[in-house]
């Protein structure tokens, strides 16, 4: 008999003995009746309210046939039920696709879709207009040191995608447990640490991340798939409504089934799928800075006296401000523990931010995002329009980055400021020479930022950090712009995954506009390839 036992606290410091203590506590049994027990769920609960954090864990036990199952279950126990999974060996279409189907954009969605397709027998075509994970960081690694811009290879194109370089957080809100569950096999299979399949937070890293991206990519080939890179999708061929086939400069591939991955970033995609006729909608996003702050100081907030102890990571938080005053709603977002902040861009003469980690998270600072909503009332100015209404919001984000390049005095050089500086709406030359972003320099965030999200973030993040505590804002920097949280359209999609009004098309993750991190993306890729196979079965 297996039995699934949750909410069970563990102390910092626990052993495989405590594991064993505790669950035959919750059973009102000898420890001897319990067979085994793993950990699948495993989270940390440091709440001041605490005398000191513990680990809160849910864990499987196989139980001795002698053990006698009271007619009542203990709270929080249950019987053991086979997880449902998304198979995918077993999802074989019924008859072969007419002709290959062809992926666009290597990131998580289309990575995952591609291996989807590729295990279920269809031999997918995958495209990705950047590099090789390996050969794309050694560009990156001269983008940040130099200024040197590579339009079509950089921190948002390539394999891996924009999440390549990041944070390697691997959360979501997400209800989709069995494909969740599905991407973090395929990535443990692919050389992820198994940590990720127990751990509520779970965290590759960039260093980890390269390797993994890499893993998949050859998963792909092993089972027949192609895989296409330094190749960009210039056109989408369609007959009667339907795609018959892709362009890539002068080459020419003919499909009637694609996936189209490519990010949020890859504006020129949002253009050509308006020339075709595919439906769009503008939709809500978010703007804001990069907050910087002594990842020691951020650990003392979170762990109290416990900070440093050797079972504790550094710590992440998550905080949040309702709308007040003249002022609109503010949250941190993307937080990056041990972290660097990072300069971005996908067309020369504009730049954004990023936060990002390797899986040591060794950095002295820790940096999140703090971002305002923004409304497509926001960007109803017909400046914005001039393309039409729903890639409004792409030139409103194009319009702050090209005011940070431009602040920053260009060379993708980022603006900074001290945040005592930008609460006070001044420019000094002070910054600190230890700050991860050393490409940075003093600029006035006035002359980038809209006025109302400028004057959200002074009102609402002093508060926000008192509500962390033990974060000094003098020891505190900020960056600008965070303009890319998430996408500024949707491509609009039926019941059947496919766009309404140009069939075979098969919008799938951020660029999408319905995800938005690492593991959402993934999951939505994997659902948009299995709606594609449902329609060859």
């Amino acid at each position: 008999m297996k039995l699934v036992l949750r909410q069970l606290e563990l102390p910092l410091d626990y052993s495989d003995a405590d594991l064993l203590q505790a669950a035959a506590q919750r059973l009102r049994s000898e420890s001897d009746q319990i067979r085994s027990i793993v950990i699948i769920r495993r989270s940390l609960d440091a709440r001041p309210r605490r005398v000191s954090p513990v680990f809160i864990v849910s864990a499987e036990a196989v139980m001795a046939d002698s053990f006698n199952l009271p007619a009542r279950l203990p709270k929080d126990v249950e019987l053991f039920k086979e997880a449902e999974e998304v198979n995918s060996q077993t999802l074989r279409p019924a008859r072969p696709a007419a002709q290959r189907p062809i992926v666009v954009g290597a990131g998580p969605a289309g990575l995952m879709a591609a291996c989807h397709l590729a295990l279920v027998g269809l031999r997918p075509i995958l495209i990705e207009r950047g590099d090789q994970a390996d050969r794309r960081r050694t560009v990156v690694d001269n983008f940040w040191r130099n200024g040197a811009f590579n339009p079509e290879n950089n921190a948002l194109y390539g394999e891996g995608g924009a999440g390549l370089f990041s944070d390697g957080k691997l959360t979501a809100r997400s209800k989709d447990r069995p494909r969740i569950r599905t991407f973090f096999e395929t990535l443990v299979r692919c050389g992820a640490p198994r940590d990720i399949l127990i751990d509520a937070e779970p965290h590759l890293g960039s260093d980890v991340l390269l390797k993994v991206v890499a893993n998949m990519r050859r998963l792909i080939e092993a089972n027949g798939g192609e895989t296409l890179y330094n190749t960009t999708l210039t056109d989408i061929i369609c007959e009667n409504n339907a795609i018959i086939g892709i362009k890539c400069g002068d080459k020419e591939l003919p499909c009637d089934t694609l996936i189209l991955a490519t990010g949020h970033s890859a504006r020129d995609v949002y253009h050509l799928l308006q020339a075709k006729k595919a439906s769009l909608a503008s939709k809500p996003l978010a703007i804001g800075i990069r907050l910087e702050a002594p990842q020691t100081q951020i650990n003392l907030a979170q762990y109290g006296r416990f900070a440093g102890h050797p079972r504790l990571k550094p710590a992440s938080y998550r905080v949040t401000r309702r709308p007040e005053n003249n002022a609109r709603a503010c949250y941190s977002f993307c937080m990056c523990p041990g972290g660097l902040v990072i300069s971005c861009a996908s067309e020369d003469g504009a730049l954004t931010t990023n936060g990002m980690s390797y899986s040591g998270r060794d950095s002295i600072w820790g940096n999140a995002a703090f971002i305002v909503p923004v409304e497509p009332e926001d960007f109803a100015d017909p400046a914005f329009a001039t393309s039409g209404n729903e890639l409004a919001g792409l030139l409103f984000q194009e319009k702050i980055e090209k005011a940070a390049f431009a602040a920053g005095g260009g060379g993708f050089v980022v603006p900074a400021l001290m945040l005592a500086d930008f609460l006070a709406e001044k420019v000094s030359d002070a910054l600190p020479a230890n700050r991860s972003c050393q490409r940075s320099k003093p600029a006035s965030f006035d002359t980038i930022l809209p006025d109302f999200v400028a004057r959200t973030l002074r009102h609402s993040i002093p508060p926000m950090l008192r509500e962390l505590g033990s974060i000094n804002t003098a020891d505190c920097l900020v960056y600008a712009a965070e303009t890319r949280s998430s996408s500024a359209v949707r491509i609009l999609r039926d019941d059947s995954g496919q766009s309404p009004t140009l069939r075979g098309l098969f919008p799938a993750g951020e660029g999408a506009g319905y995800a938005g991190g690492i593991v959402s993306s993934a999951v939505d890729g994997l659902k948009a390839a299995e709606q594609l196979v449902a329609t060859l079965i």
